[in-house]
């Protein structure tokens, strides 16, 4: 059990839309509802018997006996998607690329092996993504198979393009960033609404700005450990050019692919496709009918934001947005 994952982070009464036993055993992914939230078997049985220390030593125990007979007969992915927070990553990964008959992504979203579970074994990370039977299979009927997970928090860890240019060299990198300054509100208001910030913004931007770096320091250096990002980071999660500029050390420049999620939020049918000639894959057009990670209509309305607020973040991120498109050699409409 992972105390800091989403079902502990997100409040009860927000969790009513994830799986059910039956989805979890049937690997059933229900995209009806913004919130939903899926739950494998091992995770639901995980969650059932946390609190009784000697079944629930017994599942970990059988669980990594079984990756370890399991995992080497699947496959690593094809591709990862990587955003800072509220990018788009879960809806671009669960009601887009999942609908494409070429890909079977992983179920679970935001595996984070790269960075918060790296002390687990590749057979771990392996079963989350398709067998070598299936892919063999599908290419005797003549289908293409590709996978892939979206683990957005990778980009945040200094460590994880290490990790994983010395297992998966060859993958490929989708990269959605958002105006920064449209990111850092809408990662406030979602902690706020999760009952996980009280203070005001501008408060905890004088925090942040105070304690980030030494919070930082203690995080990267936290190798041996499975440790979190600092929790206060409404600015450096979105100086995208100063966490780019460490993968760019492991991987060129050509294995990457930048979206621009403003642009995905008007038409997400064009970023898509442009995510599928990335992986040389058929351009597609589905009528997308499901909500799984799209905000409703005035979630937020009740959460305001002072305007001099707003001018302070327009101001702060323009130096570091130009440093983003100089690195990456493309320039976003932020203004």
């Amino acid at each position: 059990m992972d105390e800091n994952d989403d079902r502990y982070i997100i409040p009860k009464d927000q969790r009513k839309n994830s799986s059910s036993w039956l989805d979890a055993i049937l690997g059933r992914i229900r995209t009806d509802e913004f919130d939903n939230f899926y739950e494998n078997l091992p995770t639901k049985l995980s969650h059932k018997f946390y609190k009784n220390t000697r079944i629930s030593n017994l599942l970990k125990l059988f669980y990594k006996l079984y990756c370890e007979i399991f995992g080497p007969f699947h496959v690593l992915p094809d591709f990862l998607i990587l955003g800072p927070g509220a990018c788009g990553t879960t809806s671009m990964l669960e009601l887009y690329l999942r609908s494409h008959k070429d890909i079977l992504p992983s179920k679970i979203n935001e595996i984070t092996y790269f960075n918060n579970k790296h002390k687990n074994s590749i057979n771990w990370y392996k079963l989350f993504f398709p067998s070598i039977f299936t892919k063999k299979f599908r290419k005797i009927l003549g289908k293409k198979t590709l996978t892939g997970e979206a683990s957005g928090n990778y980009i945040l860890n200094p460590n994880s393009p290490k990790r994983i240019k010395e297992i998966i060299p060859k993958v490929k990198f989708i990269v959605m960033l958002r105006n920064p300054v449209d990111r850092t509100l809408s990662h406030y208001k979602r902690r706020i609404r999760n009952q996980k910030e009280t203070k005001s913004l501008d408060d905890v931007i004088e925090y942040e700005l105070n304690n980030f770096e030494k919070e930082f320091v203690n995080y990267v250096n936290n190798e041996n450990s499975i440790s979190l990002y600092p929790a206060i980071s409404y600015l450096s999660r979105s100086k995208y050019s100063q966490q780019l500029e460490t993968w760019f050390k492991y991987f060129p420049l050509d294995q990457f692919l930048f979206i621009n999620s403003n642009d995905y939020f008007k038409n997400p049918l064009k970023e898509y496709n442009r995510i599928l000639d990335f992986l040389e894959l058929p351009s597609h057009y589905p009528d997308i009918k499901g909500k799984r990670g799209i905000s409703p209509p005035g979630l937020y309305d009740k959460i305001i934001i002072p305007p001099k607020t707003i001018q302070f973040l327009n101001d702060y991120f323009a130096s570091w947005n130009q440093k983003l498109f100089n690195l990456i050699k493309v320039k976003y409409d932020w203004s």
